[in-house]
């Protein structure tokens, strides 16, 4: 039986090697610079298990999309869409563990340690989002938080779980916490309160009654960025 004190350690050399295996091949030099960064953050060489928000992005549309234009097409928008997940956390000034998990399908999964660096690195993606194949992208952003085991890079933690089960009640372009995730990042901003509006509620494993859902107001394109400008 194991000591409930010990706490894990993983050294960064097998934390990159699995990190470069679960990125799509097609986005291995954007992957490489971000867990670059990685390094640079972490001076002790090791990330712990702990406490994360997770981060579920994903491409709104794609069946359609495959529908209009095929299969090719549709392959080629998805790549983009991943790709630039990758890039546009190289983009942002992130000051905390911000780490892709894995790619699902048209959706990726992040882990970060800061919730201002979630809003970072979802401003600088809207960047990309004119540039997309054919026509914009729509992408819709869930939040949770909740323990998370690094081993591997792909976490099977509960908090994943219920960050998935979350995906289908978000409408295109928003930002979505559960209450869990708000009342740990609220105070990060310097809008608090009315940075937020209720979404309505939905039901999660793991607790008894449907959990409540927070979206962040975001006003304008720009907004993201003003945000993490206002509590410099």
């Amino acid at each position: 039986m194991s000591d409930l004190t010990d706490i894990s350690y993983y050294r960064l050399d097998e934390i990159k090697r699995e990190f470069l295996k679960y990125a799509p091949a097609y986005a291995q030099d954007e992957a490489r610079i971000a867990i670059e960064k990685i390094y640079e953050l972490q001076r002790d060489g090791v990330i712990r298990d702990g406490l994360y928000y997770v981060v579920l992005m994903d491409l709104v549309g794609s069946t359609k999309f495959a529908a209009e234009y095929g299969n090719k097409e549709a392959i080629d928008r998805i790549e983009f869409f991943i790709r630039n997940s990758f890039q546009a956390l190289n983009d942002s000034n992130v000051s905390n563990v911000s780490l892709f998990v894995k790619e699902i399908g048209d959706a990726v999964l992040y882990v970060f340690q800061h919730f201002l660096d979630i809003i970072r690195w979802r401003s600088a993606f809207n960047s990309y989002l004119g540039a997309a194949p054919r026509r914009r992208m729509e992408v819709r952003t869930c939040i949770h938080i909740g323990e998370v085991s690094l081993t591997g890079v792909n976490p099977l933690s509960l908090a994943v779980s219920q960050t998935f089960k979350m995906e289908k009640t978000v409408e295109a372009g928003a930002i979505v916490l559960t209450d869990p995730a708000y009342n740990v990042a609220w105070p990060t901003i310097a809008r608090a309160y009315h940075g937020f509006e209720d979404y309505g509620a939905v039901e999660l494993d793991g607790y008894p009654e449907p959990v409540q859902l927070h979206r962040l107001t975001v006003n304008d394109n720009d907004d993201l960025k003003r945000i993490v400008e206002e509590v410099l």
